[in-house]
């Protein structure tokens, strides 16, 4: 059979999809492999690459459409689209979003896939199934098959980092977030031999470890970066992490000999009460003195900080980059069943308001301001770190790097305002209507 993946492209632009539009999602990569280790005709399309062209696909046996929230609405088009020009081509819809909202997707596929599809994807394609198919989860990921990046049409021309997963699931269970809903609490990862193997294979390019918690088994991480360091496989590396990394000293120094300059931590606040109510179990000791050891051994911190409103602490801290993000009430989260459950939300045009979900865009009434009020404050304090006096700053202090990546963030951000002007007017709007109360 001819079987087509399309990753949808991100729908907005800030500091996070500027920087996630370069990594493919894992997902279509790994089901792609089996089906090419099956005997399939299998491609992979990119729109973050690449917008999609349909005279490549729409001959396929099978379409797979993997979506997030804020893709959802494109990859719905994109199957209504292909529905179009192949009615007899069957359609499979995957991904968080799908296994969250399995009714909404099947709407517009033949077949969706609840969870991680590795283990039912090669019975689907040549059998059939229910329309909605429950997946139970891979507990070895070394039975995996290496993805096959080949697969992706101009992955090797416009990718800047190859994505290796070592691990699926995070032991924690903060309120906003839906890892744990789609990948369980326990912590599964595959051996650190495993993992060499693959990174044998492209040694020589920088890679982004897709973990959701690269450190959440300290024992094992520590085994995997001695066996990188034994074996000489040492390309430049980042990946995420949470501040209490920094209380293991050994790990950081293991980690900055592995030659990892660069680190994405999930900060989210240093409002103690804040942190208590996401069920972060951390606190503001903890982000600073993570900052500390993390330069103490040379290695970058891109902070991720979920917005309060305007603040000025993200360039005291000292962090080197900030990804701050608006609040969202991700679909399978605690937060998400709070504030549907409180009618909070200030859309409900769905599916098509599910673009806003990216975390750029505020969705839902927050507790001490406007919707409107939270979205001025947020880009104001974004503006304040990325501004042209800091970029001055870091000129004239020869740090060049940092220079550079203030730069990108002020660029990035005035791309966001000139793309959502008529969205900030329809929040101006709205704020002058009272909160909902439950």
């Amino acid at each position: 059979m001819k079987i087509s993946f399309v990753e949808p492209k991100t729908p907005s632009y800030n500091v996070y999809t500027a920087f996630i539009k370069h990594l493919p999602m894992m997902g279509p990569i790994y089901l792609g492999t089996i089906l090419k280790n099956d005997g399939h005709e299998v491609a992979i399309y990119n729109e973050n690459i690449e917008e999609i062209d349909y005279s490549k696909i729409k001959d396929s046996d099978i379409l797979g459409i993997s979506i997030m929230t804020a893709t959802a609405p494109r990859g719905y088009e994109i199957a209504e689209n292909f529905r179009a020009l192949n009615p007899k081509g069957r359609i499979i819809i995957g991904g968080v979003h799908a296994t969250f909202l399995p009714e909404e997707a099947a709407q517009y596929a033949d077949h969706v896939v609840e969870g991680e599809g590795e283990l039912v994807i090669s019975d689907l394609v040549k059998y059939g199934g229910e329309r909605i198919v429950q997946c139970n989860p891979v507990q070895n990921l070394d039975d995996l098959p290496f993805p096959d990046f080949s697969l992706i049409d101009g992955f090797r021309k416009r990718m800047r980092m190859t994505p290796v997963s070592t691990s699926r699931g995070c032991p924690y269970d903060c309120t906003f977030c839906s890892v744990t809903a789609m990948f369980g609490r326990k912590y599964r990862f595959r051996s650190p031999e495993s993992v060499i193997e693959e990174l044998s294979r492209f040694k020589h390019r920088s890679i982004f470890f897709y973990d959701d918690n690269f450190g959440a088994n300290r024992a094992r991480t520590k085994e995997l970066l001695n066996l990188m360091i034994e074996h000489k496989i040492t390309p430049q590396w980042i990946t995420q992490v949470r501040a209490d990394i920094a209380k293991d000293e050994e790990l950081v120094s293991l980690m900055a000999e592995a030659n990892c300059r660069n680190l994405a931590i999930g900060f989210e606040s240093v409002d103690p009460e804040v942190l208590k109510s996401y069920n972060k179990k951390q606190t503001p000791e903890d982000v600073t003195n993570c900052i500390r050891v993390l330069h103490k051994y040379g290695i970058r911190v891109h902070g991720m900080f979920i917005s309060e409103g305007y603040s000025d602490i993200y360039h005291k801290l000292g962090i080197d980059s900030l990804q701050l993000s608006i609040l969202i009430p991700v679909i399978g989260s605690k937060l998400y069943t709070s504030v549907q459950s409180a009618r909070k939300f200030i859309t409900e045009k769905f599916p098509n308001d599910w673009k806003l979900f990216d975390g750029g865009h505020v969705v839902h009434w927050p507790d001490n301001m406007s919707p409107y009020e939270m979205q001025k404050q947020t880009i104001q304090a974004l503006k304040n770190f990325y501004s042209r006096h800091n970029m001055v700053k870091m000129f004239v202090k020869g740090k060049i790097k940092d220079f550079r990546i203030r730069q990108m963030g002020y660029r990035i951000i005035k791309k966001w305002e000139a793309q959502n002007r008529d969205y900030m007017a329809r929040l101006e709007e709205i704020q002058i209507t009272p909160s909902p109360t439950p």
